[in-house]
């Protein structure tokens, strides 16, 4: 699925950890106590994992990947980032696409959650959204005491429990970002998937490289 590195900006780090009070009721109180109680435990597992100094980053990938394949729905988070492309792709360039994706995130959040230092996650509060889906508000409070950074969790259920579609991070929606940022690779390549793919490739090894970009970047 949250410590903040020092000059990053806030939006772009708190997801891998990803509403006032509970809707009244006891069949929504239960249903939103059981998404507070995944996101608590989603955060409780990412921190340990950015916290174990003695893991190697290789470590820290295998752990936070199982991490995010356990807890987030990925096919669903990968066909929405296509947005209108999303029937563009053959089966091998989807294939490619959702590993490509996958990788992405993981390398990205993994690199730049080295340096957490013991920021806490607190959950605010929790609402129904439709039969199927629920919001979970929190914030990330800092140890060095700067400003909390509020994180809205978009949960849809699945499986019998919750996974993650989406993260808010200071009222940015990430699937969305990201989808923007895809829609525009394609669109600007004349409509050629290929062309994502390519640069999908190109941002995963500028992440191997050490340089510093967005989950969302799209150049």
């Amino acid at each position: 699925m949250v410590a903040i590195m020092k000059g990053i900006p806030a939006r772009l780090l708190a997801a891998p950890l990803l509403l006032c009070f509970a809707l009244a009721g006891a069949p929504a109180q239960a249903s939103t106590d059981e998404a507070i109680a995944f996101v608590e435990t989603v955060a409780e597992r990412a921190i340990a994992i950015i916290s174990d100094k003695s893991a190697s980053p290789e470590e820290r990938e295998v752990t936070f990947r199982t991490l995010l394949n356990e807890n987030a729905d990925m096919d669903r988070i990968a066909a929405f980032a296509l947005g209108q492309y999303r029937r563009t792709p053959d089966d091998a360039q989807r294939a490619e696409y959702r590993d490509l994706v996958e990788n992405f995130i993981v390398k990205v959040y993994v690199t730049r959650l080295t340096d957490y230092n013991d920021e806490k996650l607190t959950i605010l509060g929790a609402r129904e959204r439709g039969e199927d889906q629920a919001i979970v508000q929190s914030e990330i409070r800092f140890t060095n005491g700067r400003q909390p950074v509020s994180v809205d969790w978009w949960l849809v259920k699945m499986d019998g429990g919750y996974k993650i579609f989406d993260v808010n991070v200071v009222g940015v929606w990430l699937a969305q970002e990201q989808r923007s940022a895809f829609i525009s690779v394609i669109r600007n390549n004349g409509g050629n998937f290929d062309a994502l793919l390519k640069h999908l490739r190109a941002q995963i090894g500028r992440v191997e490289a050490g340089e510093d970009i967005s989950v969302t970047a799209a150049n």
